[in-house]
């Protein structure tokens, strides 16, 4: 394989295992309202420098595809703001692996809308992904309770992951119109539309300002770097026809965030959800490298 072939494939890999890791440190630290905010501020200066070299995919941005953009994008940032929330709730690798299940999701709404083949294999690593999100999210031994409640944290991370499944499922309408960059930057952008939903649906009191702990920044601008990083070489790759060389390789970054924040977070986490995070991983490996 080429070095510039493997480089695309193991930036998502080690970007988007790894970029969260200092999420859930901020998230922790200072709240998911600062910590997305300034990921995504970092975010958009950092994607900036790439927009001159696509600046000719301008011209095919049409206003009914913008405006789909902004809505999409408005809920995929507002979904980050889940994203932290539910990592300053409850136990990072069991809200990571419930995030990572939404291409199994992606798989069926494209299936239904765009009326993509589907076949068995696929099939089966999906069940799998569902199963083991089920037995994360879902406490088996107090389903007989009449008042059963998801735990905050996971009420979150599914619907964030939720929203990333209809976000991906219709990013190739606006990635075929104006190319691989355009539609994630100008959904980028839209980060005051989704701070205003964030404040009514979280509920945050804090007001935006610049954490007293510059090691909390810092990580904020580290987390940017490395997530942003995974989605440009990504989309590069996928647009230059190595989907897969360099696909399979970014599916399999939860199994590096899985054990790093286990690792370096040691948050309580139940046998029942041990397994289940297994499963998922399964599937989600599965689904990126055997169909």
């Amino acid at each position: 394989m080429p070095f510039e072939q493997l480089l695309l494939a193991l930036i998502p890999l080690f970007g988007w295992g790894t970029g969260d890791i200092f999420g859930v440190y901020a998230s922790r630290k200072i709240g998911s309202y600062l910590t997305t905010f300034y990921q995504f501020l970092f975010g958009i200066l950092l994607s900036t420098i790439v927009l001159p070299f696509v600046w000719q995919d301008m011209s095919n941005v049409r206003l009914p595809f913008l405006l789909l953009n902004i809505l999409v994008g408005t809920l995929y940032v507002l979904a980050n703001f889940f994203v932290n929330e539910g990592f300053k709730q409850a136990s990072a690798p069991v809200v990571g692996i419930i995030i990572q299940s939404f291409p199994a999701i992606v798989l069926i709404l494209s299936t239904l809308i765009f009326n993509d083949p589907i076949n068995k294999s696929q099939i089966l690593w999906i069940i799998m992904i569902f199963l083991g999100v089920i037995l994360c999210s879902v406490n088996l031994s107090e389903l007989n309770k009449s008042k059963y409640k998801f735990d905050v944290g996971i009420r979150y991370a599914l619907a964030a992951t939720s929203i990333f499944s209809i976000y991906f499922t219709f990013f190739r309408i606006f990635s075929n119109q104006y190319g691989w960059f355009l539609p994630n930057y100008i959904s980028f952008l839209t980060l005051p539309l989704a701070l205003y939903l964030a404040r009514k649906i979280i509920k945050e009191k804090s007001q935006l300002s610049v954490p007293r702990n510059l090691k909390v920044l810092l990580a904020t601008f580290v987390s940017a770097i490395l997530i942003r990083s995974g989605d440009i070489a990504l989309n590069l790759g996928v647009s230059q026809g190595l989907a897969s060389v360099v696909s399979p390789l970014a599916g399999a970054a939860p199994v590096l965030f899985i054990g790093t924040s286990a690792v370096v977070f040691k948050d309580k986490i139940s046998k029942q959800q041990i397994c289940g995070i297994i499963i998922a991983l399964v599937g989600i490996l599965g689904i990126s490298f055997f169909v």
